[in-house]
C-alpha cells in the first residue's frame, strides 16, 4: 500500500480465535432475525414426512406429530456432498458448513473443488496466511462461469500464493504422524504428488435432501438428480403441494430460495395463475468480485439465440483508480440480442461488482435495451458508470474508449 499512496500499514497478526468468533456471531445473529420473523407461526422441530397430500407426519423431541393443510411447501433444501470413501468426520474432513464451527483457522488446507465455495474460502484463507491447495478435476476454476471469468480469477488465486491444480483427481487421504496426506494425480498424465494438510474442505457440489419424505409415495415427480420438478408458479406435479429454494435444483442460492418461496406464498394466498421468475443474479466474493445475471455465451449459443458481444475493460472507470486496491484485469460484458437489442445477459468481474450487478439484473428482467440504459446518468465517480459506459459503447458511442 506504501508504494501506490504513501500510507504504511503492516498485518502483524491474526487472532484466528477471535476471528472465527466473530464469525459466529454474525452467523448467530442472523439466525436469530430469521427467528424473530417466525415468532408468530407454529414451529415444529422434527423430521417430516409427507404422509399423504394434506399431511406431513413430525418424528422430533415431543413425540410423533401429524400436520394437515389445504397446501403444503416443500422447502427442505441441500446438504454439502460428499466424496465415495472420504467421509466428512467435522475434524479433519470438512466441509463448508464445519468449516464455520472451526475454533480457530488451519495453517494448511487442501479444497476439493473449484466452485464458488472453494475459491471464496481458498482466498480468504490465503490471504490470512494460510498455506492452501486447491484440486479441480475440469481444467479451469468456476467452470460453470463464462471462460474469460475462469481465466481472471485463476490469476488472482495464484497471485495469493494458491497452489492450483488443475484438471487433476483427489486419489486418497490419510494419517501419517497426526498429518493428513493427500494424494493428487494428474487426469492427462497420470503425474502424482503428494501433499501434507491440517484440514481437507470438501466443496464438490450439493446434495439435494428430496429422498426419504414421501415425495414419491404421493405422486410428487423428481429428476434422476432428485430435484422436485415445479412449474413457473413453484407448483409441483400435485396441484396443492408446492417447492421451493435449493430442492428443485440449482443455483443454490440463499435469494433464489427466497424469492422461490414468495412466489409459492403469493400463489397460495391470492390464487394467481400468472407470475414471472425473474433471472436470478450470482455474485462470487472473491477477488475480484463476480457478477452474473441472464444468460452467457454457452447458453445463447444453445438456445440458437443470435447476439453480439459488448466488452469493456474496468480501466474506463475513474473510480476504479481511486481504489488502493484496483482490478486492471477486471472487465464488464453484455450479451445483446440482434434484432430486438435486448439486454439477455452481463457479466462483471472487478471492485463493486457484487452491487453493480443489480442494476443489469434490472435491464434483463425488464427487456430492456441497451438505447433504453444509455439514457440514464450515472453519477461521477462511481462504480455504477460501468453501466452507462457499457450501454453506450453497445449503441457505438463509447464515453472512454477510442472506436477503431
Amino acid at each position: 500500500v506504501s508504494k501506490v499512496a504513501g500510507i504504511n500499514l503492516e498485518l502483524k497478526s491474526v487472532d484466528s480465535r477471535r476471528l472465527m468468533g466473530w464469525v459466529k456471531r454474525v452467523v448467530l445473529r442472523c439466525r436469530e432475525g430469521v427467528k424473530y420473523l417466525l415468532s408468530e407461526a407454529d414451529v415444529i422441530e422434527g423430521y417430516g414426512r409427507l404422509k399423504g397430500r394434506n399431511e406431513v407426519v413430525v418424528e422430533g423431541k415431543e413425540g410423533r406429530k401429524v400436520v394437515e393443510g389445504k397446501y403444503i411447501v416443500v422447502a427442505t433444501g441441500s446438504d454439502p456432498a460428499s466424496i465415495p470413501g472420504l467421509k466428512i468426520d467435522g475434524e479433519k474432513i470438512l466441509s463448508n458448513r464445519e468449516f464455520f464451527e472451526l475454533g480457530e483457522l488451519p495453517s494448511s488446507m487442501l479444497i476439493v473443488g473449484a466452485g464458488v465455495i472453494g475459491v471464496e474460502l481458498g482466498q480468504a484463507l490465503a490471504r490470512l496466511g494460510a498455506e492452501v491447495h486447491i484440486v479441480e478435476i475440469l481444467d479451469r476454476p468456476l467452470p460453470a462461469f463464462d471462460e474469460d471469468v475462469s481465466q481472471v480469477i485463476a490469476r488472482y488465486l495464484r497471485k495469493y500464493g494458491i497452489d492450483l491444480m488443475l484438471s487433476s483427481v483427489l486419489k486418497s487421504v490419510e494419517v501419517r504422524g497426526g498429518e493428513l496426506v493427500a494424494r493428487i494425480v494428474r487426469k492427462e498424465s497420470g503425474e502424482a504428488k503428494e501433499i501434507k494438510v491440517d484440514k481437507v474442505l470438501i466443496a464438490v457440489g450439493r446434495r439435494l435432501n428430496s429422498s426419504g419424505i414421501g415425495l414419491e409415495e404421493v405422486g410428487v415427480k423428481v429428476t434422476d438428480k432428485g430435484a422436485v420438478i415445479v412449474d413457473e408458479l413453484m407448483r409441483t406435479s400435485v396441484p396443492n403441494i408446492f417447492a421451493a429454494g435449493d430442492v428443485v435444483g440449482p443455483p443454490f442460492l440463499a435469494h433464489k430460495a427466497s424469492r422461490e418461496g414468495l412466489i409459492a406464498a403469493e400463489v397460495i394466498a391470492t390464487g394467481r395463475t400468472e407470475l414471472p421468475r425473474e433471472p436470478i443474479p450470482s455474485v462470487v466474493f472473491s477477488d475480484p468480485e463476480i457478477g452474473i445475471v441472464g444468460l452467457d455465451e454457452t447458453q445463447a449459443k444453445s438456445k440458437g439465440m443470435r447476439y453480439r458481444v459488448v466488452k469493456l475493460p474496468y480501466s474506463v472507470l475513474s473510480r476504479d483508480y481511486t481504489r488502493l486496491t484496483r482490478t486492471p484485469e477486471g472487465f464488464a460484458k453484455l450479451l445483446i440480442e440482434e434484432g430486438t437489442e435486448r439486454i439477455l445477459g452481463a457479466v462483471i468481474v472487478g471492485n463493486g461488482a457484487s452491487e453493480v450487478i443489480h442494476t443489469l439484473a434490472v435491464a434483463v428482467a425488464s427487456n430492456i435495451t441497451a438505447r433504453d440504459l444509455e439514457k440514464v446518468v450515472m453519477t461521477h465517480p462511481t462504480y455504477s458508470e460501468l453501466v452507462s459506459e457499457l450501454a453506450h459503447a453497445a449503441v457505438g458511442k463509447p464515453l472512454h474508449l477510442k472506436l477503431k
